[in-house]
């Protein structure tokens, strides 16, 4: 009988890999299942009209109800006020505000985003769950996103103010200093061509005190040449 086939092998690392593959692939399943299920108008705490419902989040966990309807109430009648838990028992840090009329919520969406409370500046949106068709929430891959910055403090902004100004000095005083080194090195540059100017001159009267010698001893071969000439026609008088 052939032997019974063998299971491929696999090392530490790839077993891992797989594992995880594996493991991502049924959390990707077991999300999939529950965004097809997922209709936030069957929430039984969902309760309301939508459109008149703020949705507040990165709330301090330390802020009660009774505070953020406080906090709220100086933009419009508030009808409720609905902090969201988790099975624990513990604040999530986001909830909802169903205001009395919708100017109230436009009010508080323009004005409250960034809103300190509890030493936290919170986030506010529309409630998106049963406003917009396809939303879904950040648990399940979407949200709303990092959202809008409140304005900053008069400490962080003179803060801002400040730091801008030693930028522009900075930058100043490296401008300043390039300048510097763009003139020490034109000088540089001058300098150069005027030892390269002063050298060459030197060159060309080096040779032409060359050219001057070689011309005096031309000069003299041909003094010599005619002294010998003459020495030699008086030895052939004399004969």
């Amino acid at each position: 009988d052939p032997p019974p086939p063998r299971e491929p092998w696999e090392s530490p690392l790839e077993r891992k890999a797989r594992r995880h593959r594996e493991k991502v692939q049924a959390h990707k399943a077991a999300q999939k299942k529950i965004i097809d299920t997922y209709d936030p108008h069957k929430d039984a705490n969902a309760s309301g009209d939508p459109f008149k419902t703020l949705f507040v989040g990165r709330i301090s966990y330390d802020t009660t109800e009774k505070k953020l309807k406080r906090e709220f109430e100086v933009f419009g009648s508030i009808k409720k006020v609905r902090m969201v838990y988790d099975q624990k028992g513990k604040p999530r840090g986001y909830a909802f505000i169903e205001f009395e009329h919708e100017r109230d919520l436009k009010n508080a969406y323009k004005q409250g985003d960034g809103k300190k409370i509890d030493g936290r500046r919170v986030m506010v949106d529309v409630e998106r769950g049963r406003t917009v068709e396809g939303w879904l929430p950040r648990r399940l891959g979407g949200g709303r996103g990092p959202g809008r910055q409140g304005k900053p403090s008069k400490k962080k902004q003179r803060r801002l103010a400040e730091t801008t100004e030693k930028l522009k000095e900075k930058e100043k005083e490296e401008k300043a200093d390039k300048k510097k080194d763009k003139e020490k090195d034109k000088d540089k540059e001058d300098d150069d061509k005027k030892d390269k100017k002063g050298r060459d001159k030197e060159k060309e009267k080096e040779k032409e005190r060359e050219r001057e010698k070689e011309k005096d001893k031309k000069k003299d071969k041909e003094k010599e040449r005619k002294r010998e000439r003459s020495r030699s026609r008086d030895r052939d008088r004399k004969k």
